[in-house]
């Protein structure tokens, strides 16, 4: 009877342990799980503040990157325009045919034709050739262009240099990045006006080579008409 009781002891006593090791590792699970989720919720907290943080630095440069800083038009100066009468070359011929006009290529046109005048009449009495007569025109226009925009543009030369000058002294001045990207901007479209006014030279230098050329051609042809007559 005793051995009966004993073994039930026993076998009662090894149940209980097994229930408090299960409940004791039931507890332990709870535990380290409260402490991942809190971990989970502090890493959320902190991607939260992260993203609050991103958007708040990318309203800022958007700030800086918006509106308008003043810099596209900043004391703004036309050195390139001829003005009327030089639109185009044909507009630019006729000016030198009568002589210039009000604009300002037109004056300094108005100045050299008063220095060296194209007297068409008295080429056309000696001379019976009509491409002859046409091209002294030409040529003579083309001179008195070509030598009226150098002049005109060499005399806006030093203006130019101290405008690029002023420019470059606002960089300094620039207290954000909008007004920086703005100034650079507007520093390469000057350059580029001032590219574009170069090319308006070489295409004024290429009209008098070209005329030049003509003249070779017109001896050329004088020369095999008087071949051909002998």
């Amino acid at each position: 009877m005793r051995k009966r009781i004993l073994i039930i002891l026993l076998i009662f006593t090894c149940v209980k342990n097994s229930y408090a090791d299960a409940l004791y590792s039931i507890l332990n699970s709870s535990r380290n799980i409260e402490g991942i989720e809190g971990h989970i919720s502090n890493i959320a907290e902190d991607t939260l503040h992260s993203q609050m943080d991103i958007e708040n630095l990318m309203k800022q440069v958007d700030g800086n990157l918006s509106g308008h800083s003043g810099w596209g038009a900043y004391q703004f100066q036309d050195y390139q325009s001829y003005g009327q009468g030089a639109a185009s070359w044909v507009d630019l011929s006729q000016t030198v045919k009568t002589g210039g006009s009000t604009g300002q290529l037109g004056q300094v046109v108005n100045t050299i034709s008063r220095e060296f005048p194209i007297d068409t009449n008295a080429f056309s009495n000696g001379v019976t050739s009509s491409s002859s007569r046409a091209y002294y025109v030409d040529q003579s226009q083309t001179i008195v262009a070509a030598r009226a925009a150098s002049q005109l543009d060499y005399d806006k030369v030093q203006d130019q240099i101290a405008y690029q000058q002023m420019l470059q002294q606002q960089i300094e001045k620039t207290d954000n990045l909008k007004s920086a990207v703005d100034l650079n901007n507007r520093i390469q479209v000057e350059a580029n006006l001032i590219n574009l006014e170069i090319l308006r030279q070489a295409a004024i230098s290429n009209q008098q080579q070209a005329i030049t050329a003509q003249g070779g051609v017109n001896n050329a042809l004088m020369n095999a008409k008087f071949l051909t007559k002998k």
